[in-house]
């Protein structure tokens, strides 16, 4: 009887299975279509009237397609996209020395710096709250305290990061100097050494509170709008690559301007920006943005602040070029590398065992960034830092002192005889082969210009575009499609709006996916 009940139970499953199934629907129709077009286009759903102007049954008319693509949504989602293929954001990167940071007391609030009052007070402890005495060599008075240290009093100053109000500062905080009695400049990392050297006026050299985000934020700020620039303009693509305009704020002018001397651990000199042509603009204003134009050294996003900033080496940089823009991730072959064969490693990566599969490619490709300065984002232009300097090529061969751009940018120092012949050498020219040293001078420019001349470029772009309209990864079989989006992107002289049409436009974007 159990067995008896068992079979009766599985015969109409059985019964099921041999029908047909209902035909796989292959297209979306008008509506679903119309939905699926907003929010990849706009970032959200039609409205009423929208899906009432277009038949259940029929097409989304083109010219609604080009009006979304035309909109203000449509660019911050654009922006949002190659932001995510930029990975733009820096906010944990910190600018400027830890010693300008100012705190503040409470309840008097009081603001001064903990770090460098050790220099002029004795210890970590505030100036006295009272009005600051000078003497007549216009340095504040100090007074002995019961215990043990010296303390001035107070001045009122207007910060830049306040602007129209007046604040208590302690006095050896608020000297304004640019230079102290001793020559010291004042706005120089140095100047943390000289108790006669301050924040600066309006406290321009320090910072307060969180308000170093306003300025990393600013910087990838600009790179967006140098993407929504290329777009809105309907720009050749090619321009976030090659172009030199670049946009600057309220926060990012300050720092150009007054903070590039006090770097952490960063560089960001000689500064990458004209800084005699920046606008006069209040540390608080966020909000209005200023177009500027580079030096003929930039090459667009490649060499934005930000991006260098995020990829501090060269390696890291073009790693991400090829990432992004190349679809060729450095990656080992199918089995893993080999296991290393030399008893003593050799420093050239590009003939080292284990290394040379991705480096004899990569090195190469971050030479292109060889006058940028890793760790920062400084021009190293060939007048100031030629291939060979004689100071740090005599400095190196000698023993003697190397000044500071030397042990930041040259060889100075051979680990092993692999490096005897580059010591004096600008470190882009390390165990660079003749056939490659020209991508030093050409630029991260020429990359991408050679990226899109044997097709990388708008391929991977492409790729890029259909798999965020997608909504997954690209097959196989759809590569010929690819390839066609990458050529009718050249062909429409590389308007990246007219590729993401042609991608929403086509029968793969019309099928359920």
């Amino acid at each position: 009887m159990r067995t008896i009940a068992i079979v009766s139970l599985l015969f109409p499953l059985a019964a099921a299975a041999q029908e047909e199934c209902p035909p796989v629907e292959t297209e979306i129709d008008g509506h679903r279509t119309l939905r699926a077009l907003s929010l990849d286009l706009r970032g959200n759903v039609p409205t009423v009237e929208e899906y009432d102007a277009v038949d259940s049954d029929g097409e989304v008319p083109e010219e609604v397609i080009d009006e979304w693509l035309a909109s203000e949504e449509f660019l911050t989602r654009a922006v949002r996209f190659h932001r995510d293929l930029l990975w733009n954001n820096i906010d944990n990167v910190s600018l400027t020395d830890y010693r300008g940071t100012m705190g503040r007391t409470d309840p008097e609030e009081i603001y001064w710096r903990g770090r460098q009052a050790v220099l002029y007070r004795g210890d970590e402890v505030p100036c006295l709250d009272q009005e600051a005495e000078f003497g007549p060599d216009g340095l504040p008075i100090a007074y002995l305290q019961g215990d043990t240290t010296w303390r001035e009093g107070w001045v009122w100053v207007e910060p830049y990061w306040y602007p129209g109000t007046l604040i208590k500062v302690c006095a050896f905080d608020a000297q304004d100097g640019y230079l102290s009695p001793t020559g010291t400049h004042c706005d120089r990392l140095e100047g943390y050494n000289d108790a006669a050297c301050g924040c600066g006026p309006s406290l321009a050299w320090c910072r307060y509170g969180y308000y170093q985000e306003g300025i990393t934020q600013g910087l990838a700020q600009d790179v967006d709008r140098r993407i929504e620039s290329v777009l809105r303009d309907g720009r050749t693509y090619l321009d976030l690559f090659t172009g030199r305009q670049a946009f600057v704020n309220g926060p990012t002018v300050h720092f150009w301007k007054h903070q590039t001397g006090i770097p952490a651990n960063v560089e960001l000199q000689p500064v990458p920006v004209p800084v005699e042509q920046l606008p006069d603009l209040d540390f608080t204003e966020t909000d209005e943005w200023i177009e500027i134009q580079l030096g003929e050294e930039h090459a667009g996003i490649l060499t934005s602040p930000a991006y260098l900033l995020r990829f501090q080496t060269n390696r890291a940089r073009a790693n991400r070029y090829y990432n992004a823009f190349m679809c060729q991730p450095f990656q080992p072959p199918v089995g893993g590398l080999p296991a290393p064969g030399e008893s003593v490693p050799v420093l050239d990566l590009q003939v080292r065992d284990g290394c040379k599969y991705c480096h004899g490619l990569l090195e190469p490709s971050a030479s292109y960034w060889g006058r940028w300065a890793q760790g920062g984002g400084g021009f190293l232009d060939p007048v100031r830092f030629p291939a060979v300097r004689d100071d740090c090529a005599l400095c190196a061969a000698t023993g003697s002192w190397c000044s500071e751009e030397c042990r930041d940018h040259y060889v100075v120092t051979a680990l092993t005889p692999e490096e005897d012949p580059y010591l004096g050498w600008l470190r882009s020219y390390e165990f660079r082969r003749p056939e490659h040293v020209d991508h030093i001078e050409d630029g991260p420019a020429m990359l991408a210009l050679r990226s899109a001349v044997d097709g990388r470029l708008q391929g991977c772009s492409a790729k890029n575009a259909a798999r965020w309209l997608l909504g997954r990864e690209t097959l196989p079989d759809e590569d010929p499609w690819v390839d066609e989006l990458g050529q009718a992107f050249v062909d429409s002289e590389w308007d990246w709006k007219a590729l993401v049409k042609a991608i929403v436009t086509s029968p793969v974007y019309g099928r359920v996916q």
